[in-house]
């Protein structure tokens, strides 16, 4: 093994009575940082009303509760979408997630729950959501689905 030599580096650290002033103003700045998930600017003309409310949806940090599915059987996950839908409505919550998985481990090889999950909602969830769609890639994507409540 050869040796490592260090060298003396000519940085320098000074202390000053503006470093927390500095720092406060810095870590304010902090949630000014767009999401890495935003897409580029768009000035009103250019945006339309369903685009600007899911950038608005996609904006949200996370979802108040999330229902994980894998592994269920159609039977066992439906019934709890069922009670999961009922109880965040309850609870006033604006937003919920479903993971459904991708159907990659299933014996269809197919998204089996997601279908199942869509037609029940569609069916069944009106009086509860307001609508529903595809997860933001940072919340599993096509493996699952996001809910908006009333």
């Amino acid at each position: 093994m050869g040796r490592k030599s260090s060298t003396s580096s000519n940085l320098t650290f000074e202390e000053s009575d503006q470093d927390d002033a500095l720092m406060k103003q810095i870590f304010d700045n902090v949630k000014d940082v767009p999401d890495k998930e935003s897409p580029p600017d768009q000035t009103a003309e250019q945006s339309s009303p369903k685009k600007t409310r899911t950038i608005a949806r996609t904006a949200v940090l996370r979802p108040d509760d999330e229902l994980d599915l894998h592994g269920k059987t159609r039977e066992e996950a439906i019934m709890m979408v069922q009670k999961f839908v009922a109880d965040c409505y309850r609870n006033n919550f604006r937003t919920a997630l479903i993971i459904t998985g991708k159907g990659h481990h299933s014996a269809e090889q197919t998204p089996v729950l997601k279908r199942e999950v869509k037609l029940w909602l569609e069916r069944n969830a009106a009086s509860y959501i307001r609508d529903f769609e595809e997860a933001p890639p940072r919340f599993g994507g096509s493996g699952a689905i996001w809910l908006n409540f009333k």
